[in-house]
């Protein structure tokens, strides 16, 4: 009876597991879209003064931004 516990017990686990990876992928998206909403509210004249255009804000949600 034990293998069966054992087996169980680890199934949970991978099962759980699984489930924190998809709420961190979940939470993830999120934020990437809430980033490429933030930037694709501003004006084209506020991009600019960022050095950025509007082809930029797609790369920019996903890798990030940092102004040289």
């Amino acid at each position: 009876m034990s293998i069966t516990y054992s087996a169980g017990r680890r199934a949970r686990r991978g099962v759980v597991a699984f489930l924190r990876e998809v709420a961190a992928a979940v939470g993830e998206g999120r934020e990437l879209v809430s980033r490429y909403k933030a930037l694709e509210t501003k004006t084209d004249r506020e991009l600019s003064a960022l050095g950025l255009t509007r082809e930029d804000l797609p790369r920019v949600a996903v890798q990030g931004w940092k102004k040289h």
